[in-house]
């Protein structure tokens, strides 16, 4: 089918629709659907509409509370937009045909007139079907006429944006891996260039063998620790190691301060 067929088509089946009675709906709404469902410019004009559509925030939205009936009656509020009219439409026929939603009790709770699902039908097909119809009949001539883009093609046209912006947000992310993995291996390597130095001095001075042994394992458990690529023995390292500096100020005056701002950048790259 061309699109003027494709359109001639959904219009019949609308048209059935808004003339049946309440007790054959369910028949139409299936039919409805099928004539979208063979129309592949209906389909795309539907997936545009749907696309970053809350379907469940649209319902709080355009199904309110009566101001003029009991608590548990509603209303239907139309939307502004032919997008969100389209798709919200849309969703609410599927969920009928899908037996979501009953019809009947949908009816009698936003378009409640006299009590009579006849009345209530109707005032349905007026207010929502109605205003869905002829929004599609408006865009589809559109689209025939050339003055709109055809769905299809704007379909297209976004889902190659989407790949494209997925591809650039993929390889922004592995520029930042390598830049964090250039970062977390220069920060390894001043570390242990700063707990070499650490261990030199220790070594050079005349302690006794117990305390300087521990010392230099409290060194090497955090020389370790930062190829560990584990961040809680890394932190606990650092933690023995901040404490160790402390008790002896002024061997190790400033080394902690140095080596944390360093191994920031390792923590952040694993």
């Amino acid at each position: 089918m061309n699109k003027r067929e494709e359109l001639d088509l959904f219009l019949e089946r609308a048209q059935e629709f808004i003339d049946s009675k309440y007790i054959l709906a369910d028949i139409k709404i299936v039919n409805l659907l099928k004539a979208i469902a063979s129309s592949d410019t209906l389909l795309a004009l539907f997936k545009n509409c749907l696309t970053d559509f809350d379907y469940e925030e649209a319902q709080k939205k355009y199904l309110v509370k009566s101001q003029y009936l009991s608590s548990d009656k509603g209303e239907f509020v139309l939307p502004a937009s032919s997008k969100e009219l389209l798709a919200f439409t849309f969703n609410l026929l599927v969920d009928f045909d899908a037996k979501n939603i009953e019809l009947g009790g949908f009816l009698s709770r936003y378009f409640y007139v006299d009590g009579s699902f006849a009345s209530g039908y109707d005032a349905f097909i007026n207010a929502m079907i109605r205003p869905f119809v002829s929004a599609i009949k408006t865009l589809m001539e559109s689209v025939i006429e050339g003055k709109l883009q055809d769905p299809v093609e704007a379909l297209t046209e976004q889902e190659n944006k989407r790949i494209k912006a997925l591809e650039e947000e993929k390889a922004q992310k592995e520029k930042e891996k390598e830049l964090a993995q250039k970062t977390y291996g220069d920060s390894v390597k001043k570390i242990k260039e700063i707990l070499l130095k650490d261990k030199q001095k220790v070594r050079a001075k005349k302690w006794a063998e117990d305390k300087q042994e521990e010392i230099l394992l409290v060194i090497d458990m955090l020389g370790n620790a930062i190829t560990s690529e584990d961040r809680d023995a890394i932190i606990y390292a650092f933690v023995s190691y901040k404490f160790m500096a402390k008790a002896n100020g002024l061997m190790f005056f400033g080394r902690a301060k140095k080596v944390f701002k360093l191994l920031k950048g390792v923590l952040d790259a694993i």
